[in-house]
């Protein structure tokens, strides 16, 4: 365990997971966007860290250094 690479469902998953944060962030910037948007994005955040911190644990060797929190 160590130095272990993404499978395929696991980039996947991530790739998800960044597209979401990214889409719920431009939305909570719009003047239309929805009444609870800054709590999705919150939870969309905390899901994506956790899964990196997840993948981490298992031995993936990843880069993230919390750029789900810059705004």
């Amino acid at each position: 365990m160590g130095n272990e690479q993404l499978s395929k469902w696991q980039a996947s998953q991530l790739e998800w997971l960044k597209r979401q944060v990214d889409n719920l962030a431009d939305e909570s910037k719009r003047d239309d966007a929805r009444p609870r948007i800054s709590q999705e994005l919150f939870a969309a955040r905390e899901e994506l860290d956790n899964y990196v911190e997840n993948l981490k644990q298992s031995g993936v060797a990843i880069e993230h250094g919390r750029r789900s929190w810059l705004y």
